[in-house]
């Protein structure tokens, strides 16, 4: 019985939230994670053998992109904070 069922955006997550821990910076290190993780969570029967695992990783290592992104625009975001808080500082 599968006492939990983890969406491929819950594992994303998992996965971009380690990526940034690590400091992820290539494309082979995200593949990397995303196998980790969801090999950690079949051994752990949070995922189902059922599953297509090999779908759910190659959908997972395909949003590389997508968290680089994220991490560029929270990079700028970040960025631009920084000046309006040394002025405050001052």
């Amino acid at each position: 019985m599968k006492l939990t069922t983890l969406t491929i955006d819950e594992l994303f997550d998992e996965i971009a939230d380690l990526a940034r821990e690590q400091g992820a910076s290539s494309k082979d290190t995200w593949a990397e994670l995303v196998d980790e993780v969801v090999e950690g969570h079949l051994s752990l029967a949070e995922i189902d053998d059922d599953d297509d695992v090999e779908g759910m990783k190659e959908a997972l290592k395909a949003r590389w992109v997508g968290f680089k992104e994220t991490e560029r625009e929270e990079a700028e975001a970040g960025t631009q904070d920084v000046p309006v808080e040394k002025e405050n500082e001052i």
